[in-house]
């Protein structure tokens, strides 16, 4: 952005009202996912350039890197993933339902002993001469006509429906044995297609990772340390030890060490007296105007008192930082090695299948140390690899675990009781059906009640997912990675319980109805309305119904007809015009929840109603073009996503053929299959549950040891100067003298000579911490136009900088690019942003790119720790303000 629109942007009136239409559309596109064409004609609110050119929605995946890694990855894990549908329908699916409809072991609706027991009654007319009375005698497994006349109501019925099912092939011994070598045959395809997948994002990773580096690449986030006990200096040579300890072959580097201290009181504190002061200088103004105070004198003075006992605690505190002393470390530490091939070493070492977390936690218990665990004075810790910088709630890492143990309670507490209004509500369906409505109800009736039940299970589906992510919110968590990923993680595996594992559930109770648990099993799942039926209404409504919501969001459309009477309502001003103009937010974890969670369904489903497989292919078909043109058309850009998400729910995809070999297995023993079935099927659920022991990444590392050894080994000290943040740069205690190094050595590297004024440590952490604390601050009106100031300045000398360096590029067209971190060397994805305004003058101090996020602000867990002003509130007096910082600039 050149000078006269940097100037232009402080003309921005974002008070105005009624708003302007025309400045609204232009945040609009500002904000819209596109390739940016150079212009210099940019959005005055956020300094983002408004002409960008739209993105087929044919182009290749890898074309939407400049979004992050995450972006292509989730987007080629679902045409993964329907590719895998569709070939296990061709395989298995198709094959199953042919041999389905050949049975014929469902009753047809014209056995004549069938209707007699229906019209004329069972108990006057059993048994019955009736050739047609043997197959209900068959079905039943009984010539007992009490026990006929108590089930012949709960047979399979042919109909379109249950004819494609298991049950219509329940007495043919020959085909259970063919499905049974079917999904044996299945599991073993799945597996190795999901190392395959594991291998084809590993590959997207490493496209990405060429042109996006970033400090995560050679950093490990360790958690569980010792609080208050450790130094960096110990901390570097247990960890160089303990790598060398397992791996001798290569030799580690640790080049920097990055402590996450305990700021949490400081900044509370430091919130608290702000706040106490604002009160105090509320009352004094009250008593100017009227001559009296609003609270009475003793409320005053100990609120004084309190002011000063905070300025105590706060002198002190303060004290420790300027002498050095301040040594509060938290449990959360990130380790920065100087290659990429290290780092990745390191996690193949450290990452350990679901039997090995079990014994570690075992012997843990029982105070016995693992081989593999890196233990730093005798606590176990764990190792994974970081997040980007931005990523990191240094506040957070201080939190106490009773706090987060305490929360994470309470919101599973909450899903446990969303589940159990559900399992109440679909137990009372039953319940009713059962008891009153048995023998009275027709195909068409019985159809509408497992309509109703998919239903209710949609509704708390949508419960369960507004309070996980509104709880997620409070949990806590040290990163935004990881409260995406727990989400993800939360809303799959709750979901799944709530669309499959309760109606199991409540079928299988037998609600008002007799016999043993296999008899009921046996019936629950062939009678019309029951398993079969009811999980195959639950699958398509799935399917169908989140991707057709997604594309017709009411909330949207809501939207669209609000912008129509934008210039007519004058309580809107332009920022909330604005807002109201940008598109949907792109939220991955709940994208990634949906096709993990369509996956798990098709495949528990699969045994018993093998057409789901085909209606969940649709399903996910429909949602990767849906979300890709709602990203591409309609959503506002999204933040940079990592790979991190990707990686953790390949973890839970990885489980998914435990699931079909273990319903292939339940249904198998309810119609009492022969002994060939069931040493197959047994056989099959032992390799489905290696899982557990030898996981798919572990055979994803033997088979392709080769192309992951074959990693760019890039060195850290050679990249850093390219990285826009660092893990020194975003915590608060580090940050200033961090950023104050690099952009030293950025002078040095560009050979500027210039007078370089270093601050002490001291100076600098304790200016940091307070530009932390200011974030929690409602109304910080003077503060606010101190840091509007500086930060125009700091604008302008990055901008000036940026020309000398187009200069020097200029001058050393020549020279060797490979050595120069010029910016205009990268590809547009690479380079630094323009400066965006937005966060220079409206959010202050903002270190993290997701608290740019408008829109996601409320739901954010630093919501507590971000200014709850107006976006652009500033005093009544701006307009001078500004007019002379703008000439300051000149």
């Amino acid at each position: 952005m050149n000078q006269s629109q940097f100037l232009q942007s402080l003309n921005f009136d974002p008070l105005r009202s009624p708003p302007l239409r025309e400045i609204a559309q232009r945040h609009q596109r500002a904000t819209m996912c596109g390739l940016l064409i150079e212009s210099n004609d940019y959005c005055q609110c956020c300094g983002l350039g408004i002409h960008t050119h739209p993105i087929s929605l044919k182009a290749n995946i890898i074309n939407l890197a400049f979004l992050g890694q995450g972006i292509p990855l989730f987007y080629n894990i679902t045409f993964l993933l329907i590719l895998l549908t569709f070939i296990l329908f061709l395989i298995f699916g198709l094959p199953t339902i042919i041999f389905n409809f050949l049975a014929e072991n469902c009753i047809e609706q014209t056995n004549q002993a069938y209707n007699i027991f229906i019209t004329q009654g069972c108990s006057k007319n059993c048994p019955n001469e009736n050739d047609d009375f043997k197959q209900i005698q068959q079905l039943i497994s009984t010539s007992d006509c009490k026990i006929i006349c108590e089930h012949y109501q709960e047979l399979c019925v042919a109909t379109l429906l249950s004819e494609m099912s298991f049950p219509n092939k329940q007495l043919d011994n020959d085909l259970k044995i063919i499905q049974s070598f079917f999904v044996f045959g299945s599991v073993i395809f799945i597996k190795i297609y999901l190392v395959l997948i594991r291998e084809k994002q590993r590959i997207i990773e490493t496209e990405c990772d060429q042109e996006l580096i970033s400090p995560s690449d050679f950093t490990v986030m360790l958690n569980h340390l010792p609080e208050e006990d450790y130094d960096e200096k110990e901390l570097a040579t247990a960890i160089e030890q303990y790598c060398q300890k397992i791996n001798n072959q290569i030799k580690y580097e640790v080049i920097k060490i990055n402590i996450a201290y305990d700021i949490k009181s400081f900044v509370l504190k430091s919130r608290e007296k702000i706040k106490l002061e604002k009160i105090l200088s509320k009352e004094q103004k009250y008593y100017i105007k009227n001559q009296k105070y609003k609270r009475n004198k003793q409320e005053i003075e100990k609120i004084k008192l309190m002011v000063e006992q905070l300025k105590k605690d706060l002198y002190s505190i303060e004290l420790e930082i300027e002498n050095g002393s301040y040594r509060k470390t938290t449990s959360v530490a990130f380790i920065t090695f100087q290659t990429k091939q290290q780092l990745q070493k390191l996690i193949q070492q450290t990452k350990l299948s679901y039997w090995e977390q079990l014994l570690m936690h075992v012997k843990r218990l029982i105070q016995n140390k693992a081989k593999r665990g890196f233990y730093f004075k005798d606590k176990l810790i764990s190792i994974r690899r970081a997040p980007e910088p931005d990523d990191i709630f240094w506040e957070n890492c201080g939190i106490e675990n009773s706090i987060k143990i305490k929360r994470k309670f309470i919101s599973w507490i909450v899903v446990f009781v969303l589940l159990g209004i559900s399992f109440a509500t679909l137990y009372g369906l039953e319940y009713l059906q059962n008891q009153y409505l048995s023998n009275d109800l027709d195909f068409i009736t019985k159809t509408s009640i497992s309509l109703l039940k998919s239903l209710i299970i949609t509704i708390v589906d949508a419960l369960i997912y507004y309070f996980i992510t509104l709880l997620a919110n409070h949990e806590r968590h040290v990163t935004k990675t990881h409260q995406d990923t727990s989400v993800a993680q939360k809303l799959c595996c709750v979901q799944f319980i709530n669309s499959c594992f309760l109606l199991l559930l409540i079928h299988l109770i037998g609600v008002g109805q007799k016999g043993n648990f296999m008899e009921k099993s046996k019936y629950a799942i062939q009678k019309q309305g029951g398993i079969a039926n009811d999980l195959l209404f639950v699958c398509s409504m799935n399917a169908l119904f989140t991707p057709i919501t997604a594309f017709f969001n009411p909330i949207y459309f809501i939207k669209k007809l609000q912008q129509v009477f934008i210039e007519s309502n004058k309580s809107l001003n332009q920022l909330e015009a604005n807002k109201l103009f940008e598109g949907p937010q792109v939220l991955l974890y709940d994208q990634y929840a949906f096709i993990c969670k369509t996956t798990w369904i098709t495949l528990f489903l699969a045994p018993l109603t093998p057409i789901c497989i085909f209606i969940n292919w649709i399903g996910l078909s429909l949602y990767y073009w849906i979300q890709k043109y709602l990203l591409l058309r309609r959503n506002s850009k999204p933040p940079f996503q990592s790979s991190h998400l990707d990686r953790e729910m390949l973890t839970l995809l990885d489980l998914s053929p435990i699931l079909l070999a273990g319903m292939q297995y339940w249904i198998d023993e309810i119609y009492v299959s022969n002994n060939l079935s069931h040493s197959i099927n047994i056989g099959t659920l032992v390799i489905a549950g290696l899982e557990l022991v030898f996981p798919s990444y572990r055979i994803h590392q033997i088979l392709y040891r080769k192309q992951l050894d074959d990693i760019e080994n890039q060195r850290y000290v050679d990249v850093h100067l390219r990285f826009p943040t660092d893990y020194d740069r975003t915590n608060p205690l580090t940050s200033e003298q961090a950023t104050q190094e690099f952009l030293k050595k950025k002078y040095e590297q560009f050979n500027k000579s210039m007078t370089y004024m270093r601050h002490s440590r001291k100076h600098s952490t304790k200016k940091s911490l307070r530009e932390y604390v200011l974030k929690g601050i409602q109304d910080p009106t003077k503060s606010r136009i101190q840091v509007l100031k500086k930060k125009l300045q700091t604008a302008y000398k990055l901008k000036m900088f940026q020309n000398v360096q187009i200069q020097q590029e200029t001058n050393y067209k020549e020279s060797d690019h490979e050595d120069s971190i010029h910016t205009f060397n990268f590809p547009i994805y690479q380079r630094a942003p323009q400066y965006n305004f937005q966060r220079v003058i409206n959010q202050f101090p903002n270190y993290s790119q997701y608290n740019s996020d408008l829109t996601n602000r409320s739901n954010s867990i630093t919501s507590t720790i971000q200014l709850n002003t107006s976006k652009y509130q500033l005093t009544a007096k701006r307009n001078s303000q500004i007019q002379s910082f703008r000439a300051q600039l000149q």
